[in-house]
C-alpha cells in the first residue's frame, strides 16, 4: 500500500514537470514563429501601423506614478492664557493663540493611478488606460528596468518614465517578449532565431521520462 502511494506521488510529480515542459516549449515555439514571421499575433487594444509586428499584450497592468502622502505641521503651539487684573470685579485673561506651525509636506509615494492594457510591438511599448496613455518608442528609448513585476521605461521626449505594474506570474512572459521585440526592432531576427532554436534543442533533451517514441 506504501508502495503504490509513493508510485502514485512520483506519477503526479512527473505529470507536473511534464506539463511545465510543455508550457516551456509552446513559448519558446510562439517566440520563434513571431520572430520567423510566421505567427501573426493579434492586438486587442492598439492598432498596428503597415509594417508593423505585434509581439504580446497584457490586461489588467497598474500605471504607477509619485503620489504625494499626507503633510502635517511642524513646530505647532496650543496656545496659553495668564490673568492680567480685574474688570468691574471679574478676573480678565490674556490668551495667546494657538499657531499651527509651518507645514511640511507628505513623501512621495509610489501609487497606482490607472488600470490598462500594456501592447508590445517591434517599435514600440504602449499602455491604454481608462484615464491615461503613454507611448514608449523604441527608436527614443533611454532604458528598460526590469523589477520584480514590473517594468520603469525611460524614453527620451517624456520627462516621467512609465512605471508599468504587472505582478510576478508573468515577469519572464513579459521580460522574453520585450527582449525579442527589442530585437527585432535592431533587426537581429535571425540571430533571436538561432538562439531560440538551440534553446528549443536543449529543452528537448531535458524531457521528462526521456524522449517520447517516433
Amino acid at each position: 500500500m506504501f508502495d503504490k502511494r509513493k508510485e502514485k506521488e512520483a506519477a503526479a510529480a512527473q505529470g507536473a514537470a511534464l506539463a511545465e515542459w510543455n508550457a516551456q516549449l509552446s513559448e519558446l515555439e510562439t517566440l520563434l514563429a513571431i520572430a520567423r514571421g510566421t505567427l501573426s499575433v493579434t492586438l486587442g487594444h492598439l492598432m498596428v501601423a503597415p509594417g508593423e509586428r505585434a509581439v504580446g499584450e497584457v490586461t489588467n497592468v497598474g500605471l504607477v506614478q509619485e503620489r504625494r502622502g499626507a503633510g502635517h505641521y511642524e513646530g505647532a503651539s496650543q496656545g496659553v492664557s495668564f490673568p492680567i487684573g480685574h474688570v468691574a470685579g471679574r478676573s480678565v485673561r490674556y490668551r495667546v493663540g494657538a499657531t499651527r506651525g509651518h507645514y511640511v509636506q507628505g513623501a512621495p509615494q509610489p501609487t497606482a493611478v490607472d488600470t490598462g492594457t500594456m501592447s508590445i510591438t517591434d517599435r514600440r511599448l504602449v499602455y491604454q488606460g481608462a484615464q491615461h496613455t503613454s507611448e514608449c518608442d523604441f527608436a527614443r528609448l533611454v532604458g528598460i528596468d526590469h523589477q520584480p513585476g514590473q517594468i520603469t521605461v525611460s524614453v527620451s521626449n517624456r520627462a516621467h518614465p512609465t512605471v508599468l505594474h504587472y505582478g510576478t506570474a508573468i515577469d519572464e512572459w513579459v521580460e522574453s517578449r520585450l527582449t525579442l521585440a527589442l530585437a527585432l526592432f535592431k533587426g537581429q531576427a535571425d540571430q533571436v532565431v538561432e538562439g531560440l532554436n538551440a534553446q528549443i534543442a536543449e529543452l528537448h533533451a531535458t524531457r521528462p521520462g526521456g524522449t517520447p517514441p517516433g
